[in-house]
């Protein structure tokens, strides 16, 4: 099965942290909370193949893009660490807000070329799955809100 990561968009890294308790992460709310706007990665890590995505996607490098501060920075983790929540740059939050359908596709074929995606992605599918990213990049920036990560293995 391995590991899923969902994305999320919240106002505070407090009203991030709150996901973490709930059954399933952002997917999944308790009863009488209002749902967290998430989108469903599986199994797209946000350091590494997001690292690597906001390369492709601005032309900056991976190495700068991962020494940032709040890049899968962890907010809280379960003692065992299987399951978590952590951050997702400011800066990959705009430039995903900033990206044209026809720059994804474009982005699609080379990140699907990753070593981390074993030669297994399509390039057609990761395409879906950045439209879905980048909408909720949209939404989070029109709101002022930053985008999150929960990890559950």
């Amino acid at each position: 099965m391995g590991v899923l990561y969902d994305y999320f968009r919240a106002a505070t890294d407090g009203e991030a942290v709150d996901v973490f308790d709930w059954p399933a992460g952002p997917t999944c709310r308790p009863p009488g909370v209002e749902p967290k706007d998430s989108a469903e990665l599986k199994n797209i890590d946000p350091h590494v193949m997001m690292g690597t995505l906001e390369a492709l996607l601005t032309g900056g490098r991976y190495e700068d893009i991962t020494a940032r501060p709040r890049h899968s920075a962890p907010l809280r983790f379960s003692e065992d660490g299987g399951q978590g929540v952590m951050t997702v740059t400011d800066e990959f939050t705009s430039a995903l807000a900033a990206t044209t359908d026809d720059r994804i596709r474009a982005v699609a074929q080379p990140w699907s070329e990753t070593e981390e995606f074993w030669g297994h992605a399509d390039p057609a599918d990761l395409a879906e799955l950045l439209h879905d990213l980048r909408d909720l990049a949209v939404r989070a920036t029109r709101h002022r809100h930053h985008l999150y990560c929960w990890m559950s293995l």
